[in-house]
């Protein structure tokens, strides 16, 4: 295996960029030794690309399935073109796919590309991969943000302008580019086989101080009757932490690639030890 912590200049940004890299150059023998896709992982509000590796078992997925992974350091942008701040949503769709390119060679076909994310970085993977289907085969969504107009209906509330405000200007309005109701309504248009998976989970218990149920919940009824041809939502007791999305990158995974690997997982968390 190898892990990369790069420094990247981003000309797009203006300034240097952390993103770590995990290559499974030791992948297993059932699964071969070619490097199957990639998979983007995004971040939650005030974190960054370095908590995917510490905090969950990705590098071990990744390697179970032949995936890189990349994970960027993108602020607390919302992975959006920023109205006070960095073009973050360029920045990650278009100039760190060229300069990874350029350096490693990774996968660069449509069908080898995913995006997924947790809390902010959940409401980014959806926003990434259904502004450009083009990139991404399929986008999931940890617990994610997704009702951003849910969270920008009272601007008075504690936090909301401060969090907000950078990104989408003093006005506090959701722009249409960036609602992932009218992204998701663009998508559907397409051909099935042009439409990303789409993938949403979230914790039953997920509530205060976010409401990311009550976010999911109302996303899921918007989506729902769409007909998107790999849409699909996952729900199971849970909170807002790190045991809740490790699950769910091994879901995500399972449903890019279509390889049962959710039941393989499920089995080996269940398995008892034997005391002698």
């Amino acid at each position: 295996m190898a892990y990369i912590d790069c420094k990247l200049k981003s000309q797009i940004l203006g300034t240097t960029v952390g993103v770590k890299l995990y290559f499974p150059t030791d992948l297993p023998a059932d699964v071969g030794y070619t490097v199957k896709g990639v998979l983007t992982l995004l971040h939650g509000y005030t974190n960054s690309g370095d908590d995917w590796m510490q905090m969950t078992a990705a590098p071990r997925y990744a390697a179970d399935n032949g995936l890189v992974l990349v994970m960027p350091d993108c602020g607390n942008s919302f992975y959006q073109n920023m109205m006070h701040g960095g073009a973050y949503k360029t920045f990650v769709t278009e100039e760190l796919p060229m300069l990874l390119g350029r350096m490693f060679k990774l996968p660069a076909r449509r069908e080898q590309n995913f995006i997924a994310g947790l809390s902010m970085g959940g409401y980014g993977a959806l926003f990434l991969g259904l502004s450009r289907p083009d990139l991404y085969a399929g986008c999931a969504s940890f617990s994610g943000a997704v009702d951003l107009s849910m969270m920008l209906a009272d601007p008075a509330a504690p936090g909301v302008r401060e969090v907000f405000g950078p990104v989408f200007g003093d006005g506090l309005l959701l722009p249409k580019s960036s609602d992932l109701r009218v992204l998701a309504q663009r998508v559907a248009a397409l051909s099935a086989a042009q439409q990303p998976k789409v993938l949403l989970t979230n914790g039953l218990q997920d509530v205060e101080p976010y409401f990311i149920l009550q976010q999911n919940d109302a996303m899921h009824k918007f989506l729902k009757p769409l007909g998107l041809a790999g849409y699909r939502r996952l729900q199971w007791n849970g909170v807002h932490e790190w045991n809740f999305w490790d699950r769910s990158l091994v879901y995500a995974i399972d449903y890019f690639l279509n390889n049962g690997y959710a039941a393989k997982k499920l089995n080996d968390w269940r398995s008892a030890a034997v005391v002698s």
